[in-house]
């Protein structure tokens, strides 16, 4: 028996086997990724996949029927990792809003303060999502991030939540050298929803003469109501974000019909833009709110606003789930390099 024949078909029937595993994958990656409306990144489309429901309406049906408390635990299945932070709980006002305070426990006190609004729909409250967040940026900048749990819809529709994100910026200018914070040398960041109330913020502390604002970091904002967009029409279905969802967000947040043209409920409506602080606005390919961002960020430098736009190609809203985490990280980094140019020394 010819020993080096048998080991010469063993290694053939092996690399058949690997190339028809590869052909396999590479197969179903290309079927997984794709969409009437193109390819999103494979992370992305398997987040899709595991998420996905018959039924459209299942998470705007859900959300309607919970109280805020269980809505506060939407999302508790995201790990979080908070060491090197310490986290302070605060209630900052007479009507206990729930502000939080990430420190490192050693931190630079260059670095600026960033105030975090969380996203979620204007009906969603503080979640571990939000927590991710706040210690992503807490972490990136070596900074204090504080962040509130400011009241959602539809318990508390505009502009009660508006309010309590321009008085938790004032809160901050007010109070923040106390846990060793420059209250002259201010982020203002947020996710989605978030997004849009750290833009109003800015825009309320420059028709105020509060300049302690230096940067935005604006992720997938609603500028204004979506519904009429490009983007909405082609994404509005079988994208993450799904068109209940944002109905109910919309309808909850603005039930008056005509708050939804209103500037104070959304940036893409203010008198004048100009004089803003520098903004770094990002939205996702497959995203039904993209429209509302990129027009958003074209009004601004129409203002002479800096501002730099970053398309994440292959993204549903916000890049959800975990196995895009690499490319959140290489966002953020050019995030930090970005902002670095407009804050004080």
């Amino acid at each position: 028996m010819d020993i080096e024949k048998i080991k010469m078909k063993i290694i053939k029937y092996i690399l058949l086997i690997v190339l028809f595993a590869i052909i396999g994958i590479g197969g179903y990656v290309y079927y997984l990724t794709y969409t009437p409306q193109g390819r999103v990144k494979w992370g992305q489309a398997l987040f899709l996949k595991l998420s996905a429901s018959d039924n459209v309406s299942e998470i705007a049906d859900r959300l309607k029927t919970m109280t805020v408390l269980e809505r506060s635990h939407f999302i508790d299945q995201m790990p979080i990792n908070l060491e090197g932070l310490s986290v302070d709980t605060l209630k900052i006002t007479s009507d206990s809003l729930t502000t939080y305070i990430f420190k490192p426990k050693v931190f630079d006190k260059s670095s600026p303060v960033i105030i975090y609004y969380h996203g979620g729909a204007f009906v969603l409250p503080w979640t571990n999502l939000s927590i991710s967040y706040a210690t992503r940026l807490s972490k990136l900048y070596n900074a204090i991030v504080v962040a509130v749990d400011y009241r959602v819809a539809p318990e508390h529709p505009f502009p009660i939540p508006n309010n309590d994100c321009f008085a938790t910026f004032l809160w901050t200018i007010s109070n923040i050298e106390k846990w060793g914070g420059n209250p002259s040398n201010i982020i203002v960041a947020g996710e989605s929803a978030g997004a849009t109330f750290a833009s109003l913020v800015a825009i309320k502390a420059k028709q105020e003469n509060l300049t302690n604002i230096k940067y935005q970091i604006l992720e997938c904002p609603a500028g204004y109501s979506p519904f009429k967009t490009t983007a909405y029409q082609k994404f509005k279905i079988g994208y993450y974000l799904q068109e209940p969802e944002m109905q109910y967000a919309i309808e909850s947040y603005l039930p008056n019909e005509a708050d939804r043209t209103n500037p104070l409920a959304f940036p893409f409506y203010a008198d004048s833009l100009s004089n803003l602080p520098p903004a770094y606005i990002i939205i996702c390919e497959f995203d039904p709110l993209k429209d509302t961002g990129k027009e958003f960020a074209e009004k601004l430098k129409n203002a002479k606003v800096p501002t730099f736009l970053k398309e994440m190609k292959g993204m549903v809203h916000s890049i959800p789930g975990p196995f895009n985490e690499k490319d959140r990280e290489n966002l953020y980094k050019e995030i930090l390099i970005e902002s670095k140019r407009y804050l004080k020394k």
